[in-house]
Parts: structure tokens; sequence; C-alpha cells
């Protein structure tokens, strides 16, 4: 199968990366088509990427994650009679199925393709830089059209810092099961163990809590060394934002508990007697 990359901007090769580095693409005939300048809006390519794409056809473009590479696949898909998936998890070449998350990440829908080409987005995926050895068969650059004349004014908003929680090796994550302990004597934990803490959507619904330290579909979606899960059932949102952690674990009273399935070690016992340990041996070391 030929596909193309439609690589955005200097970030979108690693970000197609991480979502496909379980793929069969290093078998492919890849494309590279490199957009030269920014865009603002996705009338800048579109006449271009059908241009394009009458020039070089592939049976499938895939595009980074964002509200733009949305919006370049659903609209490209239409102008080429092809089809097209937004924010798809997975995507394999050979059967032409794309895995996308359903039911508020509860479950991964498999979908099959019909009409070409095949436009997608990806999800954006947790996680650094990823060494796969991509080959490419060609490359060309697509050069974005001036700003179309129905725009009459930019007002361009401030682009926001990274949260310490998307750069911090190491991470607490406190859920609703957790409520006997308030705020203050949390981030004393998190101080004593070098880590930032995060909180399951339920327990900032609450209040008291910041809600920029969601964790989950609605929040962060995190790749830390470290991950210590406490108080939190593990429904399938909240995971979503701790799943990807290099090692995680579990604290919970509750055996049951979903959150041991992701866990690499569980612990069940009432966990500020287990961090309060974790905190002297750390004093220790």
């Amino acid at each position: 199968m030929n596909i193309a990359l439609v690589l955005l901007d200097e970030n979108s090769e690693q970000e197609i990366a991480r979502t496909l580095t379980g793929g069969s693409l290093a078998t492919e005939s890849l494309g590279r088509w490199r957009v030269t300048s920014p865009v603002t809006v996705a009338a800048q390519l579109l006449d271009v990427l059908v241009e394009q794409w009458r020039q070089t056809p592939v049976q499938a473009l895939l595009f980074p994650p964002g509200p733009l590479g949305d919006e370049l696949a659903t609209r490209l898909a239409w102008r080429l009679g092809g089809s097209s998936v937004c924010q798809a998890l997975s995507f394999d070449a050979n059967t032409g199925q794309v895995g996308k998350a359903t039911y508020g990440n509860g479950l991964v829908a498999t979908l099959t393709l019909s009409a070409s080409p095949y436009c997608l987005s990806l999800a954006r995926q947790p996680g650094g830089k990823v060494d796969i050895p991509l080959q490419y068969s060609s490359e060309c650059s697509i050069t974005p059209t001036p700003l179309p004349a129905w725009l009459c004014e930019l007002s361009p908003s401030a682009v926001a810092a990274a949260h310490p929680l998307t750069e911090s090796p190491f991470v607490l994550a406190v859920g609703q099961g957790a409520e006997e302990v308030d705020e203050y004597r949390i981030q004393q934990y998190a101080n004593a163990l070098d880590a930032e803490v995060g909180y399951s959507r339920a327990r900032v619904m609450n209040g008291g809590v910041d809600v920029d330290r969601t964790l989950g579909i609605s929040g962060h979606l995190l790749a830390p060394e470290v991950c210590i899960v406490v108080g939190a059932s593990g429904a399938a949102a909240f995971s979503a934002g701790v799943r990807h952690s290099q090692f995680i674990v579990a604290i919970n009273q509750d055996p049951q508990a979903a959150i041991f399935t992701i866990a690499d070690v569980g612990i069940v016992d009432d966990w500020p007697s287990v961090l309060t340990a974790l905190v002297e041996c750390a004093k220790v070391d």
C-alpha cells in the first residue's frame, strides 16, 4: 500500500510514529509530504493536497494529531471520495482496518474502511522521542496558499507552557477513594517523593483541586517513569491517563479494583500507611 505522511510541522513525524509504533508501516511504500510553512486554516492546504494526490496517488494519507489534522482528514476525504477517521489509535495497512476509541475510551472499535483513499488523523499519544526507522520512497514539499479572502482578521492566542505534570518522571495519581486525606497532606506526600500530583476527574469535580491536574480522557495523558496510583478504582477514562507509564504502582483496599489490571505492582492496603512507609524509605535513600 502506498501511504503518505502529511507533516504539518517539525513535531508531526514523531507524533505519527508514537501512534504507529506497533504497526506495519516499515513494509509499506511511504511518501513524506512536508508542509513548508505554518498554516492558519485548513483552506490553505486543501487545494494543494488534492493536486498533489492527483499527481502522486496514494491509498492512505496520515495526518498528525490535533484539530488541524482532524479537519484536513475529514474535508480531504470528502473531496477525493475516500474514507475518513479522526483520532485513530492504530492503522493496519494490510487490511485497511482502523482502531478508534469509543464509549469514553472504554472500548476500542475496529473499523473497516472501504472507499479509498483513507484519510486518517491520529490520536495524540503520550511519551517522548521514539526511534522508528521509516524509509521513504518519495518526498515532496507542500506549499500552503495565502490566507483566504474571507478571513478578515487574526487574533492569535498565547501558547501555554507545558504543565509540570507532563514533564515529571514521577507522578502521584489520586482518585476519589482518597477523600479521607486532604490535598495539603497529599501534596506533602508528593513533595517527599519528588512527584507531581494528578487527580481523577471525580476527585476534581468534588472541588478543592486544581482542574489543570485532571488525569484521563478529559485531562492529561501521561507517560512518566513511575506512577503511583492511590484510591482510584481504575475506570477506563481515568486509566487512559496513566496506562502509558513505564512503571505503575497501584494501592487500593479493594483487591478486585480494575486498576490492578494495568499495574506492575499492586498493593491491597490502606494507601496513607503505604505512602508513609514509602516516604520513610525515600528518606533513608
